[in-house]
């Protein structure tokens, strides 16, 4: 009888190692609509460089944790991050091909990061530098908690998918969306595990949700200046139009809506997005039927979205074939 493994609700399960074809997307990827190709394009200058400041503080964490559980959950959840980092690092080469040099702006975020999310000063004495550790999970559960809210959005809008918007991009988005709703508790369950502190937790919140929104309208700006095609500037209204035609999350969902959520004392990552929804994707995505027919064309053990159940802890019972 093969043994049954509980999988807690919000964390990963594995990597999936997904491959795109870029050759046939076009630079404008939403026809005519250069302002939501464009606006979504920054998550594949941030992502990159976030998530490995993210890998690099739960690594850090992991020492600090002694749940078994838990501890099993970082190996998955860092496998899946170094894998989101490199598929859109790859769509940054693309973006190159096609006339953008994203360079100067990811530049001058990856400084921005390695001064909020990299090591403390050396200078600090030993508390102070557990306050910085603690700090730099909390902004990541922060973000976390962005990127389990933008994954829901596109599992759930079909706005792109009515504007005919490329399906290559759209896999890439849902896979990343599904997986980031899938382990969208690990990091927020490890910061309560070494620390807990709601102070830091909320102030964390307030610094990363401003930055977060700058840095993704201020590349939005960039990538529309660099865009050899178009003689046009980011607008405002152009974002609201966006949003009512569900091809963006609108401004007040991502200003208002999502940090208030998260600041409330009582949340907790489960209550924001459907697991269930992400695995129903993950099951179906062209990408990831394709990684699970290498896996065993290669003898390797293919993912096993199939046979989960609910149950009424919260946790997932995954039956091993």
């Amino acid at each position: 009888m093969p043994e049954v493994q509980l999988h807690h609700e919000g964390h990963p399960m594995y990597r999936r190692m997904v491959r795109f074809d870029w050759s046939e997307t076009p630079l404008h990827w939403v026809p005519e609509d250069p302002f939501s190709t464009h606006m979504i394009n920054v998550l594949h200058l941030l992502l990159p460089e976030g998530e490995r400041h993210f890998i690099k503080a739960v690594l850090e964490a992991s020492s600090l944790v002694d749940d078994p559980e838990l501890e099993a959950a970082i190996k998955p959840f860092i496998q899946q991050e170094s894998w989101h980092a490199w598929a859109h690092q790859v769509v940054l080469d693309h973006l190159a091909q096609q006339g953008i040099e994203t360079k100067p702006y990811t530049d001058r975020l990856g400084r921005l990061l390695s001064m909020t999310l990299g090591d403390p000063p050396k200078w600090f004495p030993p508390a102070m530098k557990r306050w910085w550790l603690y700090r730099r999970l909390a902004d990541v559960a922060a973000l976390e908690h962005y990127t389990a809210m933008l994954g829901q959005w596109v599992l759930t809008n079909r706005g792109l998918d009515y504007a005919k918007a490329d399906p290559m991009m759209l896999d890439l988005l849902r896979w990343h969306g599904a997986e980031e709703v899938e382990h969208r508790s690990l990091v927020y369950d490890v910061y309560q595990h070494v620390s807990g502190n709601y102070l830091i937790r909320a102030f964390s919140m307030l610094f990363v949700s401003p930055l977060f929104i700058g840095w993704w309208v201020a590349g939005a700006r960039y990538l529309m200046a660099q865009d050899p095609t178009i003689d046009r500037k980011w607008r405002w209204r152009d974002w609201l139009w966006a949003a009512r035609e569900y091809r963006l999350p609108g401004p007040w969902k991502l200003m208002v809506t999502t940090p208030v959520r998260y600041l409330r004392p009582s949340h907790h990552p489960n209550d924001e997005a459907s697991t269930q929804m992400a695995i129903d994707y993950l099951a179906y995505s062209p990408v990831a039927k394709a990684a699970r027919e290498r896996a065993r064309s290669q003898g390797k053990s293919p993912d096993q979205t199939q046979g989960i159940e609910i149950s009424g802890n919260g946790a997932r019972k995954v039956k091993a074939r």
